[in-house]
């Protein structure tokens, strides 16, 4: 009988550990399933959706870069131009309460020097409050869930514009340098979002028949070559979102967009110089009301100045009503080149 008790002993023990990982994996089984019903029931949709919330935020259009306008020997004529939004995420994962309040009166100072349209306390006011708003965010999802509400709270402070105007690029590499939005940006929560502009190198010449764009570009050409070439100039624009990656908020690009086409005119600036400045001297010369003037290429019919001015409030005089198309009247001696070519055909 000693001699099968080490068998026993053996038989005892497997049986123990057939025991254990029975347990263990009717544990796992039970586990399994119940994730299963979360996912799939309509408990795991609200959960969906919250996890959604806390890690995407909605999509965002990108504007396309706005195509140029050119002379016909390549020199700009409109062009577009970055700027910068400037915003601050007050939910940025790593923004401290402490360092903020540390540097707010440091970055006040910084802003209202660079950016004098804000006095430092104005900038001041402006940030603090950006925080406040999110710890009364806190509060509203605080007292939701301890009330059992499944009631989404809009999180403003996640996007709050701290400057006025768009800035340029130069300016933004200053910015990056101020206390508090030296950190990275989960830290600092700053956003720099990109947008375009219409910038004229050679200011006002040509201007009329260059055109000009909406405040808000995206609403495209408002007349003149911007207008008329808008579908070709303004581009397609793309999508965006914010998504929290590994604790950071980045800009994930869904569509990229896809820049405008450029148009080169037969307009020269050195032609259109000429005729702008001889035919605003002519007209103070007869104090007339408008003048227009027209310089075609004869050899192949290419325009390549075009002037309209007419009287201003001031007395002065400056582009205004595109008069060389849309002006009615006699045709007057330029008609008579076509009637004696006619008479001389049919002699």
């Amino acid at each position: 009988m000693k001699e099968q008790e080490p068998v026993n002993d053996k038989k005892r023990i497997l049986g123990r550990y057939g025991l254990i990982v029975t347990f263990l994996l009717i544990f796992a089984v039970m586990i399994i399933f119940s994730a299963g019903k979360v996912v799939f029931s309509a408990e795991g949709k609200k959960w969906r959706e919250v996890g959604e919330k806390e890690t995407v935020i909605k999509d965002r259009v990108i504007l396309p870069k706005r195509g140029n306008i050119f002379t016909h020997d390549g020199q700009l004529l409109a062009a577009s131009e970055p700027l910068y939004g400037i915003y601050i995420d007050f939910r940025a994962e790593g923004m401290s309460k402490d360092t903020l309040m540390k540097y707010v009166g440091d970055l006040s100072k910084a802003l209202s020097k660079k950016f004098p349209d804000r006095s430092a306390g104005q900038y001041k006011n402006v940030i603090l409050n950006g925080w406040k708003l999110r710890e009364k965010e806190d509060r509203q999802i605080h007292n939701n869930q301890s009330k059992g509400l499944d009631k989404r709270v809009s999180l403003r402070s996640r996007y709050v514009r701290i400057i006025r105007r768009d800035i340029s690029y130069v300016d933004l590499k200053e910015l990056r340098t101020y206390p508090f939005l030296n950190q990275l940006s989960n830290r600092s929560g700053l956003i720099a979002e990109e947008k375009n502009a219409r910038k004229k190198p050679f200011g006002n010449l040509a201007t009329r028949t260059v055109g000009s764009v909406y405040k808000d570009l995206a609403k495209g050409g408002a007349s003149g070559l911007e207008m008329k070439y808008d579908s070709l100039l303004r581009g397609v624009d793309g999508v965006k979102n914010r998504q929290k990656i590994q604790g950071k908020w980045m800009d994930v690009v869904e569509i990229p967009a896809q820049d405008g086409y450029d148009v080169v005119t037969t307009l020269d600036d050195d032609i259109q110089d000429v005729a702008e400045r001889e035919l605003r001297n002519k007209l103070i010369e007869t104090n007339a009301e408008s003048g227009t003037a027209i310089i075609m290429e004869v050899k192949t019919g290419e325009i390549r100045g075009i002037v309209n001015l007419d009287r201003m409030k001031n007395g002065g005089y400056a582009e205004g009503n595109p008069n060389a198309f849309s002006y009615m009247g006699e045709p007057g001696s330029t008609f008579k080149t076509v009637t004696v070519m006619a008479a001389l055909d049919d002699a």
